[in-house]
């Protein structure tokens, strides 16, 4: 089984990012979604999460809500 690595660190990638350079469109997808484009940059979470689009450019994550680990809900801690 061949496992992707982030281009930008070397962990197991989470977020396939492409881009269209006419449309100026950059997309994060999950690893399992076919991309729509040929081609593509791996991503870990991390790294899909902080990414921005050049500016001018539009940026839309196409990622199920579940692996987006950008703002994730705390708990709070049980005091007893």
């Amino acid at each position: 089984m061949f496992i992707s690595l982030c281009r930008s660190c070397g962990t197991p990638a989470a977020a396939l990012m492409s881009f269209s350079y006419d449309g100026a469109e950059v997309w994060l997808d999950d690893l399992s979604t076919p991309s729509q484009s040929e081609g593509g940059v791996a991503l870990c979470s991390q790294h899909a999460d902080t990414r921005t689009a050049p500016v001018g450019w539009t940026l839309t994550d196409r990622r199920r809500a579940s692996d987006r680990h950008l703002f994730i809900p705390l708990e709070p801690a049980n005091v007893a």
